[in-house]
């Protein structure tokens, strides 16, 4: 009887930034499909999923929100300020 050769895991291919941008920008850009960019590079379809979807999140901020944080920056520090100085009050 043989013994079960082990499952062998796949080598991950670390991608550098030079590529990820091209394949993304020809689906995003270009229109391509993901299928038919992934399958020109000899890459997986659901790697350039990945990172066609996280390209597309920041772009997806609505117009504004820059503005919004700060403001919670600014509301965040009074908030501190004031509960540091209900708390110093408090002691007394």
């Amino acid at each position: 009887m043989e013994a079960a050769k082990p499952a062998s895991k796949r080598q991950r291919i670390k991608y550098d930034a030079a590529f990820r941008t091209e394949a993304v920008r020809r689906v995003v850009q270009d229109g391509q499909s993901a299928t038919r960019v992934a399958q020109a590079l000899g890459m997986s379809e659901a790697v350039l999923g990945k990172w066609v979807r996280a390209a597309r999140i920041p772009a997806a901020r609505p117009a504004g929100s820059e503005a919004l944080e700060q403001e919670d920056k600014q509301l965040r520090a009074q908030l501190a300020r004031a509960e540091m100085e209900r708390d110093i009050l408090k002691k007394r």
